[in-house]
C-alpha cells in the first residue's frame, strides 16, 4: 500500500526555482489527496500549508490554482480552496463515455496517417506501462510513487494517440478530460483496493497488436472494449468505496 512517501521527499528536489517549488508543493497536495489524508470538504489553508512546509504563501497559492484544474479541489467564496467530492457514478459514466468518443477519433486519425513512428511510440509506452504495473503490484513494498507512476504510464499510452493524431482540438479536449480522470483515480489509490494492473496491461496489448497489424477497425474496437471495462471497474470501485465508508461510519 502507498504509505512510504513523505512531504519532505516530495519537496527535497524543489531547489530554489519557483516553478519547480510550485510543482513540488502541488505534489505534496496531490499526495495528501490521493492518500485520503485530506477528506472531501476539507478547507486547505494557504497560509497554514505555507507555514507547515516552510515556504512563502505565493508558490502555495500558485500550486493550488494549478491543481484546481484537475477538479480535485475547488475554490469557494469566503472559504478558499476545498477538497472536492469524489466523482459520482453518473459522472464516471459520462467521463468514460466522453473518453471513448475523443480517444477513438484520435486513434483513428493516428492510424490513418500510417506513421511508423506511431507504432514504435505506442510499443514503448506499452513497455513502460508494463514495468510500472510490475512495480506497483509488489504488495506492501509499493509506495505512493509506484501507484502514481503506474497511472502516469497508463495515461501516456493513451496520450500517444493524440500525439500522432495531429489535431490540436482533440488534444485540448483530452487534456481537459485527463484532469477529471485524475480525480477519478484519486479514489483508486486509497486503501486496500483490487487494482486492475493485469487487466489494463492485457487490454493495452490488444490495442497495440491491432495497431501493429494496421487493423484500424480492430484497434478501435479494442480501445472501446478497454474503456468500457475501465468504466465498469471504476463503478465497482465506487460501490466498494461507498460500502467501506458506510461500514466505518464516515
Amino acid at each position: 500500500m502507498p504509505d512510504k512517501t513523505t512531504d519532505g521527499d516530495l519537496l527535497a528536489s524543489a531547489g530554489m526555482k519557483r516553478t519547480v517549488l510550485r510543482r513540488a508543493i502541488g505534489n505534496v497536495v496531490l499526495h495528501r489527496l490521493s492518500e485520503g489524508v485530506w477528506r472531501p470538504g476539507r478547507v486547505i489553508s494557504i497560509d497554514g500549508l505555507a507555514r507547515e512546509l516552510e515556504v512563502s504563501p505565493t508558490p502555495v497559492r500558485e500550486a493550488l490554482i494549478s491543481l484546481e484544474r484537475s477538479g480535485l479541489i475547488h475554490y469557494r467564496a469566503l472559504r478558499g480552496y476545498v477538497v472536492a467530492d469524489p466523482l459520482t457514478p453518473e459522472q464516471v459514466v459520462q467521463l468514460v463515455d466522453a473518453r471513448i468518443v475523443i480517444e477513438s477519433a484520435a486513434l483513428s486519425s493516428a492510424l490513418r496517417a500510417t506513421q511508423p513512428e506511431f507504432v514504435v511510440g505506442l510499443r514503448e509506452r506499452h513497455e513502460a506501462h508494463k514495468l510500472a504495473a510490475e512495480r506497483a503490484s509488489t504488495g506492501d513494498g509499493s509506495t505512493f510513487k509506484d501507484f502514481a507512476d503506474y497511472y502516469a504510464a497508463d495515461l501516456e499510452f493513451h496520450h500517444e494517440f493524440f500525439r500522432f493524431a495531429h489535431n490540436e482540438f482533440l488534444e485540448a479536449m483530452q487534456e481537459s478530460l485527463g484532469a477529471h480522470a485524475h480525480r477519478m483515480r484519486q479514489s483508486w489509490m486509497r486503501g486496500a483496493i483490487a487494482f486492475d494492473f493485469d487487466d489494463a496491461v492485457a487490454e493495452h496489448q490488444e490495442i497495440l497488436s491491432c495497431v501493429e497489424d494496421r487493423n484500424h477497425d480492430g484497434a478501435i474496437a479494442a480501445l472501446v472494449a478497454h474503456l468500457e471495462k475501465v468504466k465498469q471497474r471504476s463503478l465497482d470501485r465506487a460501490a466498494d468505496g461507498a460500502a467501506q465508508a458506510a461500514a466505518s461510519g464516515e
